[in-house]
Protein backbone atom coordinates (compact mmCIF):
# COMPACT_ATOMS: atom_id res chain seq x y z
CA UNK A 1 0.00 0.00 0.00
CA UNK A 2 1.22 3.53 -0.47
CA UNK A 3 -0.59 7.09 0.79
CA UNK A 4 -0.35 9.56 -1.85
CA UNK A 5 -1.78 13.49 -2.08
CA UNK A 6 -1.17 13.49 -5.69
CA UNK A 7 -4.09 12.88 -8.08
CA UNK A 8 -2.20 10.86 -10.37
CA UNK A 9 0.87 8.14 -9.76
CA UNK A 10 3.92 6.73 -11.89
CA UNK A 11 5.05 3.32 -10.85
CA UNK A 12 8.03 2.03 -11.79
CA UNK A 13 9.72 -1.72 -11.53
CA UNK A 14 11.61 -4.87 -12.82
CA UNK A 15 10.75 -7.88 -14.15
CA UNK A 16 11.89 -11.31 -15.11
CA UNK A 17 11.38 -14.61 -16.99
CA UNK A 18 14.04 -17.71 -17.57
CA UNK A 19 13.10 -16.76 -20.97
CA UNK A 20 12.08 -13.64 -21.93
CA UNK A 21 9.42 -10.73 -21.05
CA UNK A 22 7.56 -10.03 -23.71
CA UNK A 23 5.11 -7.25 -22.17
CA UNK A 24 4.70 -5.62 -19.05
CA UNK A 25 0.49 -4.06 -18.53
CA UNK A 26 -1.16 -2.39 -15.57
CA UNK A 27 -4.71 -1.95 -14.95
CA UNK A 28 -6.51 0.34 -12.06
CA UNK A 29 -9.29 -0.60 -9.90
CA UNK A 30 -10.80 3.42 -11.76
CA UNK A 31 -10.92 1.17 -15.18
CA UNK A 32 -7.87 2.39 -16.63
CA UNK A 33 -5.23 -0.30 -18.15
CA UNK A 34 -2.46 0.53 -20.65
CA UNK A 35 1.12 -0.77 -21.45
CA UNK A 36 4.16 0.35 -19.20
CA UNK A 37 7.27 1.07 -21.29
CA UNK A 38 9.98 -1.34 -21.00
CA UNK A 39 9.97 -4.64 -20.06
CA UNK A 40 12.85 -5.79 -17.46
CA UNK A 41 12.53 -2.36 -16.39
CA UNK A 42 9.78 -0.68 -16.82
CA UNK A 43 7.35 2.60 -16.42
CA UNK A 44 3.86 2.71 -16.25
CA UNK A 45 3.71 6.58 -16.84
CA UNK A 46 0.73 8.95 -14.72
CA UNK A 47 -2.06 7.14 -13.77
CA UNK A 48 -4.68 8.59 -12.36
CA UNK A 49 -6.02 8.25 -9.26
CA UNK A 50 -9.76 8.80 -7.52
CA UNK A 51 -10.20 9.80 -3.99
CA UNK A 52 -9.82 6.61 -1.20
CA UNK A 53 -8.54 3.23 -2.70
CA UNK A 54 -6.64 2.44 -6.17
CA UNK A 55 -5.52 -0.72 -6.95
CA UNK A 56 -3.59 -0.67 -9.43
CA UNK A 57 -2.05 -4.42 -10.78
CA UNK A 58 0.92 -5.56 -12.81
CA UNK A 59 1.03 -7.97 -15.08
CA UNK A 60 4.47 -9.16 -16.92
CA UNK A 61 3.82 -11.42 -19.62
CA UNK A 62 6.87 -13.79 -21.42
CA UNK A 63 6.87 -15.16 -24.96
CA UNK A 64 4.83 -18.48 -23.99
CA UNK A 65 1.98 -16.34 -22.63
CA UNK A 66 2.80 -17.07 -18.99
CA UNK A 67 1.94 -13.71 -16.42
CA UNK A 68 3.00 -12.84 -13.10
CA UNK A 69 1.23 -9.96 -11.25
CA UNK A 70 1.96 -7.51 -8.65
CA UNK A 71 -0.61 -5.36 -6.85
CA UNK A 72 0.00 -1.70 -4.89
CA UNK A 73 -3.06 -0.38 -3.36
CA UNK A 74 -2.64 3.12 -4.11
CA UNK A 75 -4.89 5.34 -1.37
CA UNK A 76 -5.21 8.79 -2.63
CA UNK A 77 -6.29 11.95 0.08
CA UNK A 78 -7.69 15.31 -1.33
CA UNK A 79 -4.79 17.72 -0.03
CA UNK A 80 -7.20 20.07 2.91
CA UNK A 81 -6.24 23.45 1.51
CA UNK A 82 -8.91 24.96 3.94
CA UNK A 83 -8.05 27.46 6.34
CA UNK A 84 -10.04 27.06 10.02
CA UNK A 85 -12.73 29.39 10.84
CA UNK A 86 -11.73 31.16 14.25
CA UNK A 87 -13.61 33.41 16.32
CA UNK A 88 -13.65 35.71 19.47
CA UNK A 89 -16.92 36.20 20.91
CA UNK A 90 -16.47 36.67 24.60
CA UNK A 91 -15.72 39.62 26.02
CA UNK A 92 -17.33 40.76 22.74
CA UNK A 93 -17.33 40.09 19.05
CA UNK A 94 -16.51 43.46 17.97
CA UNK A 95 -13.43 44.22 16.61
CA UNK A 96 -11.95 46.60 19.84
CA UNK A 97 -13.30 46.39 23.86
CA UNK A 98 -12.22 48.82 26.57
CA UNK A 99 -11.00 47.73 29.64
CA UNK A 100 -10.96 49.73 32.86
CA UNK A 101 -9.50 47.88 35.66
CA UNK A 102 -7.28 47.82 38.67
CA UNK A 103 -5.65 43.98 37.42
CA UNK A 104 -4.24 44.06 33.93
CA UNK A 105 -5.45 40.74 33.39
CA UNK A 106 -7.46 39.87 30.40
CA UNK A 107 -9.91 37.23 29.45
CA UNK A 108 -11.14 36.02 25.97
CA UNK A 109 -13.34 33.05 24.47
CA UNK A 110 -14.89 31.65 21.29
CA UNK A 111 -15.19 28.98 18.68
CA UNK A 112 -13.32 27.38 16.42
CA UNK A 113 -13.90 25.14 13.42
CA UNK A 114 -12.68 23.59 10.23
CA UNK A 115 -13.63 21.46 7.26
CA UNK A 116 -11.49 18.39 8.46
CA UNK A 117 -9.97 18.50 11.91
CA UNK A 118 -8.65 20.89 14.09
CA UNK A 119 -5.06 20.71 15.76
CA UNK A 120 -4.41 23.86 18.26
CA UNK A 121 -5.49 27.48 18.96
CA UNK A 122 -2.85 29.79 20.21
CA UNK A 123 -2.59 33.04 21.25
CA UNK A 124 -0.16 36.33 20.96
CA UNK A 125 -0.42 39.38 21.91
CA UNK A 126 1.41 42.91 20.48
CA UNK A 127 3.21 43.13 23.74
CA UNK A 128 5.16 40.12 22.78
CA UNK A 129 2.76 37.31 24.97
CA UNK A 130 2.01 34.46 23.67
CA UNK A 131 0.67 30.85 24.61
CA UNK A 132 -2.05 27.97 24.21
CA UNK A 133 -5.66 28.45 24.56
CA UNK A 134 -7.76 26.03 26.17
CA UNK A 135 -9.94 23.71 24.31
CA UNK A 136 -10.02 23.96 20.69
CA UNK A 137 -13.90 24.08 19.17
CA UNK A 138 -14.69 25.71 21.87
CA UNK A 139 -11.71 27.51 23.38
CA UNK A 140 -10.33 30.13 26.13
CA UNK A 141 -7.61 32.10 27.23
CA UNK A 142 -6.71 33.00 30.62
CA UNK A 143 -4.56 36.13 32.41
CA UNK A 144 -3.43 37.75 29.36
CA UNK A 145 -1.36 40.27 30.72
CA UNK A 146 -1.98 43.55 29.12
CA UNK A 147 0.02 47.16 28.83
CA UNK A 148 -2.19 50.54 29.25
CA UNK A 149 -3.43 51.69 26.05
CA UNK A 150 -4.02 49.30 22.96
CA UNK A 151 -3.33 45.61 23.16
CA UNK A 152 -3.81 43.51 20.02
CA UNK A 153 -4.70 40.08 20.42
CA UNK A 154 -4.29 37.75 17.92
CA UNK A 155 -5.95 33.72 18.32
CA UNK A 156 -4.81 31.53 15.49
CA UNK A 157 -6.35 27.48 14.76
CA UNK A 158 -4.59 25.64 13.06
CA UNK A 159 -5.37 21.99 11.18
CA UNK A 160 -3.68 18.72 11.03
CA UNK A 161 -2.82 19.87 7.56
CA UNK A 162 -1.20 22.94 8.98
CA UNK A 163 -3.60 25.43 7.77
CA UNK A 164 -4.09 28.30 9.77
CA UNK A 165 -7.61 31.12 10.36
CA UNK A 166 -6.63 34.11 12.38
CA UNK A 167 -9.14 36.31 14.45
CA UNK A 168 -8.02 39.82 16.32
CA UNK A 169 -9.25 41.75 19.45
CA UNK A 170 -7.74 45.10 20.03
CA UNK A 171 -8.19 45.66 24.05
CA UNK A 172 -8.13 49.44 25.05
CA UNK A 173 -6.86 49.00 28.78
CA UNK A 174 -7.02 51.90 31.04
CA UNK A 175 -7.14 52.03 34.71
CA UNK A 176 -9.94 53.34 37.04
CA UNK A 177 -9.16 57.10 37.31
CA UNK A 178 -9.87 57.82 41.58
CA UNK A 179 -7.80 61.13 41.51
CA UNK A 180 -9.89 63.97 42.42
CA UNK A 181 -9.44 67.61 40.24
CA UNK A 182 -7.17 70.55 41.84
CA UNK A 183 -9.70 73.74 41.87
CA UNK A 184 -9.24 77.10 43.25
CA UNK A 185 -10.38 80.51 43.79
CA UNK A 186 -8.11 83.13 42.60
CA UNK A 187 -9.69 85.91 41.90
CA UNK A 188 -11.44 88.39 43.61
CA UNK A 189 -9.01 87.17 46.14
CA UNK A 190 -7.33 84.07 47.05
CA UNK A 191 -8.48 84.10 50.39
CA UNK A 192 -11.29 82.24 52.00
CA UNK A 193 -13.40 85.43 52.39
CA UNK A 194 -14.09 88.86 50.61
CA UNK A 195 -15.85 91.84 52.24
CA UNK A 196 -18.21 93.86 49.42
CA UNK A 197 -20.69 96.46 49.11
CA UNK A 198 -21.69 95.36 46.11
CA UNK A 199 -24.78 93.15 45.34
CA UNK A 200 -22.67 90.89 42.69
CA UNK A 201 -19.87 89.74 42.77
CA UNK A 202 -17.59 87.64 39.69
CA UNK A 203 -15.17 85.03 40.41
CA UNK A 204 -12.40 83.12 38.61
CA UNK A 205 -9.92 80.28 39.07
CA UNK A 206 -8.07 77.31 38.19
CA UNK A 207 -8.60 73.71 38.08
CA UNK A 208 -6.57 70.83 36.77
CA UNK A 209 -7.03 67.00 36.39
CA UNK A 210 -4.72 64.08 35.80
CA UNK A 211 -6.83 63.33 32.83
CA UNK A 212 -8.93 66.17 32.50
CA UNK A 213 -11.41 68.76 33.61
CA UNK A 214 -14.94 67.84 32.36
CA UNK A 215 -16.83 70.89 34.18
CA UNK A 216 -16.38 73.20 36.48
CA UNK A 217 -19.72 74.45 38.11
CA UNK A 218 -21.23 76.71 41.19
CA UNK A 219 -23.83 77.09 43.86
CA UNK A 220 -24.33 80.01 46.24
CA UNK A 221 -26.04 79.61 50.14
CA UNK A 222 -28.38 82.19 48.21
CA UNK A 223 -29.61 79.47 45.69
CA UNK A 224 -28.32 80.47 42.85
CA UNK A 225 -26.42 78.17 41.07
CA UNK A 226 -24.65 77.31 37.12
CA UNK A 227 -21.41 76.25 34.91
CA UNK A 228 -18.64 78.42 34.83
CA UNK A 229 -17.13 79.75 31.63
CA UNK A 230 -13.67 77.55 30.77
CA UNK A 231 -12.11 74.60 33.01
CA UNK A 232 -8.83 74.43 33.18
CA UNK A 233 -9.04 78.64 33.66
CA UNK A 234 -12.51 79.58 34.63
CA UNK A 235 -14.46 82.62 35.50
CA UNK A 236 -18.39 83.43 36.51
CA UNK A 237 -19.84 87.03 36.30
CA UNK A 238 -22.28 88.42 38.67
CA UNK A 239 -22.99 86.25 41.37
CA UNK A 240 -25.78 87.53 43.14
CA UNK A 241 -25.57 88.50 46.76
CA UNK A 242 -27.49 88.87 49.91
CA UNK A 243 -26.76 90.50 52.68
CA UNK A 244 -24.39 89.41 54.84
CA UNK A 245 -22.66 85.95 54.42
CA UNK A 246 -22.55 84.15 51.23
CA UNK A 247 -20.93 80.84 51.07
CA UNK A 248 -20.02 80.15 47.29
CA UNK A 249 -18.67 76.67 46.72
CA UNK A 250 -17.00 75.97 43.23
CA UNK A 251 -17.08 72.31 42.27
CA UNK A 252 -14.92 70.79 39.23
CA UNK A 253 -15.40 67.26 38.23
CA UNK A 254 -13.31 64.86 35.71
CA UNK A 255 -14.70 62.70 33.49
CA UNK A 256 -14.65 59.75 36.07
CA UNK A 257 -17.23 61.52 37.92
CA UNK A 258 -14.41 62.65 40.60
CA UNK A 259 -14.89 66.11 42.21
CA UNK A 260 -13.46 68.36 44.50
CA UNK A 261 -14.56 71.83 45.69
CA UNK A 262 -13.45 75.58 46.97
CA UNK A 263 -15.21 77.72 48.87
CA UNK A 264 -15.22 81.57 48.92
CA UNK A 265 -17.19 83.61 51.84
CA UNK A 266 -18.39 86.39 50.44
CA UNK A 267 -19.96 89.37 52.74
CA UNK A 268 -21.88 91.68 51.45
CA UNK A 269 -22.55 94.94 53.29
CA UNK A 270 -25.58 97.34 52.31
CA UNK A 271 -23.54 100.74 51.68
CA UNK A 272 -25.14 103.30 53.92
CA UNK A 273 -26.49 106.62 52.34
CA UNK A 274 -28.52 108.59 55.42
CA UNK A 275 -27.22 111.35 56.18
CA UNK A 276 -26.68 112.49 59.65
CA UNK A 277 -28.80 114.23 62.07
CA UNK A 278 -27.24 117.10 63.54
CA UNK A 279 -28.55 120.33 66.01
CA UNK A 280 -27.20 123.36 67.51
CA UNK A 281 -28.09 123.57 71.10
CA UNK A 282 -26.34 126.06 72.71
CA UNK A 283 -26.94 128.68 73.27
CA UNK A 284 -29.55 128.31 72.12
Amino acid sequence: SFSSQDSSISLNGIASDDAEVTEVRWASSTGESGTASGTESWSTGSIGLVEGGNIITITAVDASGNSGTDVLDVLYTVPDTIAPVIAIVSPTDQTTYNFESDTNLFNIGGTASDNASLAKVTWSSSNGSSGSAVGIQSWSIFGISLELGENVITVTAEDEAGNVGTDTLTVVYTVPDTTAPAVAITSPTTGTSYDTQVSSVSIGGTASDDRGVKQVSWRSTSGAQGTATGTSSWTVTGIALTEGQNVITVTAEDEAGNVNTATLTAVYTVPDTTAPAVAITSPT
